[in-house]
């Protein structure tokens, strides 16, 4: 029973740091205080966790276990995985150091996040279209982590800026 959950969790890990960028939001928000916007505390929490955890923990996969990482997202184990965790890596470091940088890094973290994230989205689009390719790491809760993240982030950063000066 147990060991199912943890299976849930770490096989939809980009949901699984969504929700718990949800909960230290709410301890932010509502047990610390800080006097800091909305926006900053959602942009903090959802890079950190949704995008900086999440990228470290997929580039590990492509990376070191990629014919789990394969046989997840419906894949044949390929060279290129490789290429992808490096990707994943650098967009996971780059969230985590977003986390109080400013406005300018935040920025760029933005739209390299919003090109990869967006770009893969579009991969599985075409994987699902053409191919037929429903798997979970495919069609599942990352294809709508894909999709939804960037959004969430453009909008922070769109409120962000008006409080922003840029350097």
């Amino acid at each position: 029973m147990l060991a199912d959950w943890i299976q849930l969790l770490l096989t939809n890990f980009g949901c699984t740091m969504f929700f718990l960028a949800i909960l230290f939001m709410f301890i932010h928000r509502f047990i610390v205080r800080a006097k800091v916007s909305e926006f900053e505390i959602v942009y903090r929490w959802l890079a950190l966790f949704a995008v900086g955890f999440t990228g470290i923990y997929t580039a590990y996969f492509h990376i070191v276990m990629p014919e789990v990482a394969a046989a997840t997202i419906g894949w044949q184990p390929s060279p290129f995985q490789f290429e992808v965790g490096i990707a994943d890596f650098t967009i996971g470091v780059l969230a985590i150091l977003s986390f109080n940088a400013s406005f300018g890094f935040r920025l760029a973290t933005v739209i390299g996040v919003t090109c990869w994230l967006w770009g893969d989205a579009l991969g599985h689009i075409n994987q699902m279209i053409k191919f037929g390719n429903f798997a979970p790491g495919n069609a599942g809760s990352w294809f709508w982590m894909d999709v939804l993240m960037p959004l969430v982030l453009l909008i922070c950063i769109a409120k962000l800026k008006r409080s922003a000066v840029i350097r």
